[in-house]
């Protein structure tokens, strides 16, 4: 569908290191009808997939850019993490000859999102034995890789601010003696065992292979959405243990970056790995794991956990960000 000349409209994209999504926003209304999704194989550079869309929605003006992207944003240009790809401001501006281009943390993107998100695109994993109340908001993902991002409580300046962070390259928190030995495999291939070796597709991956090698089992060469659906169904006793090894890792984190930052305004799980295992993350095992916390596993209850099931979310929070 091509849109009314006569309109301005604005671009939004969700950057990450597999997909690309995007869309054209008129003010801070996202237009359902020009949401597309792109493999980012398919093109050499981020330049020639906006040019691509651009045509594609017979665009004559746009006003202004705001790009999501799955890097740490300091400055007028980002390379992103999991992609040779560099996203340039000006080279952006000088494609589409457009007054703005803002350019900002995919994870600032889907916090900016949590107060948009409508209720249809939320999984209750748990209840919060409270009162909800407001307050800080913070939304974790695993996808191609894996970060999160506080919402700062906006009641007095009715401005949203967000704090970001780059929580995938943290330590990966261990406690068993068979989480030991991952941790040896893993820093024997990438010199230590971060979060992200474990909690995104490729961490999926590692932890089947690992499973594997630790059992002397044979693996087959499987996607990380091969293995996510393999550990729901049941099908294969070395995706589900991987799955739940997932799932319980997970559960320490978001615990973890819940005892952070109090998130009374709620827990939101985001990314396709995340979608993908969503049957593990409502079995009582991971809350189990979220709340086991020590003498603060009773405040671990207070917080309100939702999935984020629509993968267009940092789309809305970019619209927001214009």
């Amino acid at each position: 569908m091509h849109i009314s000349n006569r309109k301005t409209y604005s671009i939004v994209a969700d950057v990450g290191g597999t997909n690309t999504r995007i869309a054209l926003t008129q003010g801070a209304v996202l237009q359902e009808f020009s949401i597309q999704h792109y493999a980012n194989d398919q093109f050499q550079t981020f330049e020639q997939l906006l040019q691509d869309y651009h045509h594609s929605q017979g665009l004559v003006r746009c006003e202004s850019v705001c790009i999501a992207i799955a890097a740490p944003v300091t400055g007028q240009r980002a390379r992103l993490t999991n992609r040779n790809w560099i996203i340039d401001q000006q080279s952006i501006q000088q494609l589409l000859g457009c007054g703005s281009v803002k350019l900002i943390n995919d994870f600032e993107a889907l916090a900016l999102s949590l107060n948009e998100i409508g209720a249809e695109h939320l999984q209750p994993i748990s209840q919060s034995r409270g009162k909800l109340c407001g307050g800080k908001k913070i939304v974790l993902g695993a996808g191609t890789g894996f970060n999160a991002a506080q919402l700062l409580d906006n009641n007095l300046k009715g401005a949203a601010k967000v704090s970001c962070a780059e929580c995938g390259h943290m330590t990966l928190p261990l406690e068993s003696a068979q989480e030991l030995r991952l941790r040896d495999y893993l820093a024997a291939s990438y010199s230590r065992a971060s979060v992200e070796r474990v909690l995104s597709g490729q961490g999926l991956v590692n932890l089947y292979q690992w499973l594997g090698m630790d059992k002397k089992i044979a693996t087959d060469d499987l996607t990380p959405a091969q293995i996510a659906a393999a550990a729901c169904s049941g099908d294969d006793p070395l995706c589900v243990e991987a799955g739940e090894l997932f799932s319980r890792f997970f559960a320490r984190v978001v615990g973890d970056m819940a005892l952070a930052f109090l998130p009374f305004g709620g827990i939101y799980l985001s990314g396709g790995v995340s979608r993908g295992l969503a049957p593990l993350l409502k079995q009582p095992a991971f809350l189990d794991t979220f709340h086991a916390k020590g003498r603060q596993s009773e405040l671990m209850k207070s917080f309100n956990i939702q999935l984020i099931t629509s993968d267009n979310s940092a789309l809305l929070g970019c619209a927001a960000a214009l």
